[in-house]
């Protein structure tokens, strides 16, 4: 029997981590594998974690780890102590990992959520053993209401972080440094398609700052140009949204920014609540007609958020990615808007309140589309063939 180890180290998101991985190690259990579990005692303290040094694994695994930078009192790498490859589940672009990448830990593997990512972090992390694509999703609930039952015309989960803050932060970083991040988000705002990488390179062309050897230190210092584009870009979807006093329900941190620069009207057509745990979101999608969803910044990935509304028979309104787009027809299973254009967000909302029928026949093939290729079972099959990959 093969054994993998699954450390559940960090609270965050919700609890979004504990719940993928849970899932992940639940689909591995019924395939034969003997999953073992570690989470923190309520002290906190990582001291617990030397119990598994000299013990043997098939793998490891934790999502946005920051175990590989672990070190013993000699200095050894603490992975190092465990006989096992290990995984690092990534969830965010690589550049938020850079500290946990570089680490030369040996057998050294990375799971992501966007093709894009999976190139960056070959092309800039020769050790690290092979990547692998893997979206991520969620659970259908016991019963969804019937489309037309619903009381939540329009919803998003999510946590609100202010664009004028972060501009704060770059206004207050090194002179070059700010002023680089300033042209980065000037070249991602007047083109989409560039990823910040590519953005990054290009303006590499332009300066004799960029030393392309420390390119993923150039990019872990231009964090917050990724920061501020992802925060402006949903406080202007929500903004555009309420400006035109469409209805909007939203659960989620923060929000409270944003409420008191709103106009009475626009704040008349929004409902606050606060955040819920991560499992209570497919609740809340089940009695949801649309679910709203703003990515972020994945180019050729997804978000969580897409499936996990149409596993519970819910509309997802997104922008596109190139993923997306291959796995979706427009207005046959999904709804896109273009960012770039906001007349396309109020015209798809338009065209799903005005047109209930059509809103529920979307639902309806959203939901086979999902449950037939983006749920657990599916991905986990494809968790599975990577980790044979890796055991052999």
């Amino acid at each position: 029997m093969k054994k993998i180890l699954i450390f559940q180290l960090k609270k965050v998101c919700y609890d979004s981590y504990t719940y993928f991985s849970s899932q992940i190690g639940s689909f591995l259990e019924k395939n034969g594998y003997d999953v073992t579990y570690f989470q923190l005692g309520r002290d906190g303290s990582l001291a617990d974690i030397e119990q598994f040094a000299g013990q043997s694994f098939d793998e490891v695994l934790e999502f946005n780890s920051d175990l590989p930078k672990i070190r013993m009192e000699d200095d050894s790498y603490f992975l190092s102590q465990i006989d096992a490859p290990f995984i690092d589940f990534i969830l965010d672009h690589p550049l938020y990992h850079h500290d946990s990448l570089k680490q030369d830990i040996g057998s050294f593997y990375v799971c992501c959520l966007d093709a894009n990512h999976r190139d960056y972090i070959l092309e800039n992390y020769p050790h690290i053993s092979d990547v692998f694509v893997l979206p991520v999703t969620g659970s259908e609930t016991a019963e969804a209401v019937p489309y037309d039952k619903r009381e939540i015309p329009l919803l998003f989960s999510g946590t609100y972080t202010s664009p004028a803050e972060v501009w704060e932060a770059i206004k207050d970083c090194p002179g070059f440094i700010g002023a680089d991040i300033r042209r980065l988000i000037e070249m991602m705002l007047a083109d989409s398609s560039l990823t910040l990488e590519h953005a990054v390179h290009m303006l590499a062309e332009e300066s004799d700052s960029l030393i392309e050897a420390n390119f993923p230190l150039h990019m872990q210092a231009y964090f917050l140009a990724d920061t501020y584009l992802r925060a402006y870009t949903r406080d202007q979807v929500i903004r555009t949204l309420l400006s035109h006093h469409i209805p909007l329900t939203i659960y989620g941190g923060e929000w409270e920014k944003l409420t008191s620069s709103l106009s009475a009207p626009e704040a008349a057509s929004l409902t606050l609540h606060p955040g819920v745990p991560f499992t209570d979101s497919f609740t809340l999608m089940a009695h949801a007609k649309i679910t709203l969803n703003v990515m972020p910044l994945f180019k050729a990935g997804a978000h969580d958020r897409i499936f996990s509304a149409q596993l519970n028979h819910c509309v997802c309104l997104t922008d596109p990615s190139t993923y997306l787009l291959d796995c979706y027809t427009d207005r046959k299973d999904i709804v896109f808007y273009d960012l770039m254009q906001p007349d396309s967000l109020l015209s798809a909302i338009d065209f799903l309140f005005h047109n209930e029928t059509a809103a529920t026949q979307i639902a309806t093939c959203g939901y086979q589309n999902a449950h037939a290729n983006h749920s657990w079972e599916n991905y986990g099959q494809q968790l599975l063939h990577f980790l044979d990959s890796i055991t052999g």
